[in-house]
């Protein structure tokens, strides 16, 4: 699962460079990381 996160978040921000607005760019691996933080916190 920790591997599967870091991966995803990595390319969520891999694609986040391409975005035009730069809220877009920091918002998106943050919101990627942030639900498998909550999917994590379901399984407990």
């Amino acid at each position: 699962m920790i591997a599967a996160a870091v991966t995803c978040t990595l390319l969520a921000g891999a694609a986040g460079a391409f975005l035009e607005p730069l809220s877009f760019a920091v918002s998106l691996p943050v919101a990627v990381m942030g639900g498998f933080i909550l999917a994590a916190l379901r399984k407990k």
